[in-house]
């Protein structure tokens, strides 16, 4: 994997309360001395597409690391060597990753951070809207980065420059070669590697919140089944299939605290998701409506068939990296009662997701 890296410029970052004089010890001439380390951590919330947000989980390991310090005229190395090396947790900035450990340096007013390092390598889990990569070791470099530092007056006297990085600051999907690459911008550079295939499901709810011909609210309960069921997802391009054949599922009619699964757990490929289809050979909804203060029974299938409806979904990425689709139904949006016309007897007909007498 081929990677470029960019030296960035440095991110503005909150300065503690520290005074400029505060960074000389006693004394006068070139030999005032302050004790210091160099602390850094990883602060990445990495974007994925439209703005949603990507997890990014793992480690970057610097090997061949210098560490200078910018005073305003010149760069101080105040760790500069073969053996150097630090590894930072991506994304956790509350764990911080020493760089220079305490050591004796000139005293000055240092405001920024010269980092350098023969290898970067880099153990990364990318889990986006309906995608997944694992960056597993890629070895990059030499390359710099420059930042802002934030200093701490410690209580022993000591000083602590803190340095925060953005490893990962966002994640998108691009078609490849070989099929969909996930790619990725931020402190390192930019970087890609193909898209896996994660684990899927998909549910549905339904949210009805039914009226009566006047507008009232009408209280409706019941379950609507779907058999012969077929899932299919679009990627902004085509449709992919993810169920076909005798499926079935059952869910409660207006409780979208409950769900109903469409399909269980798969495999699905790499991509942007964000409409399901739903077909089924047939649909029956189980209703009990009260309307006018009248309550009704009433069995409830479409008019037409096979029954197709499409649906936008959202996603939601699980802490073991498989992916939630989730789907919300209106399976009845209206009620009303109805004369038949050849018996006179009363009819419910329904709006909705599901259309039918």
């Amino acid at each position: 994997m081929r990677a470029t890296l960019a030296v960035l410029a440095a991110t503005s970052l909150v300065a503690a309360a520290c005074q400029p004089n505060d960074l000389t010890t006693s004394g006068s001439g070139n030999n005032n001395k302050m004790t210091a380390q160099v602390l850094a951590s990883d602060v990445s919330r990495p974007t994925g597409p439209a703005a949603s947000t990507a997890t990014v989980s793992g480690t970057v390991t610097f090997s061949g690391l210098t560490v200078e310090l910018w005073d305003g005229q010149q760069w101080l190395a105040v760790t500069n060597g073969a053996a150097g090396s630090a590894t930072i947790n991506v994304g956790d900035g509350t764990a911080a990753a020493t760089l220079v450990p305490a050591s004796q340096i000139p005293a000055g007013d240092y405001t920024k951070a010269r980092i350098s390092a023969t290898n970067a390598a880099v153990d990364l889990t990318v889990n986006g809207q309906g995608f997944s990569a694992r960056l597993g070791n890629p070895t990059l470099g030499p390359f710099q980065i420059e930042k802002t530092v934030s200093v701490t007056a410690n209580a022993d006297g000591s000083r602590t420059f803190s340095i925060q990085f953005e490893m990962i600051r966002s994640v998108s999907l691009a078609a490849g070669a070989n099929g969909p690459v996930v790619q990725f911008n931020g402190d390192l550079g930019g970087m890609s590697v193909p898209a896996a295939t994660a684990p899927g499901s998909v549910i549905a709810s339904d949210v009805s919140q039914p009226t009566d011909p006047s507008g009232a609210r009408a209280n409706v309960s019941g379950t609507a089944t779907f058999t012969g069921l077929s899932v299919e997802l679009w990627d902004g391009q085509q449709w992919l299939s993810v169920a076909h054949g005798s499926g079935s599922a059952t869910f409660d009619v207006g409780n979208g605290s409950a769900t109903a699964t469409l399909v269980p757990v798969e495999a699905i490929p790499a991509g942007n998701y964000t409409k399901v289809r739903i077909g089924a050979t047939d649909v029956v909804a189980q209703l009990t409506a009260v309307v006018n203060g009248q309550q009704f029974a009433a069995q409830v299938r479409p008019p037409a068939e096979p029954f197709v409806i499409e649906k936008d979904v959202t996603v939601t990425v699980n802490a073991d990296g498989s992916r939630t689709f989730a789907v919300q139904l209106q399976m009845v949006r209206t009620v009303t009662i109805m004369a038949d016309a050849v018996t006179g007897a009363p009819t419910l007909s329904v709006t909705g997701d599901i259309n039918g007498m």
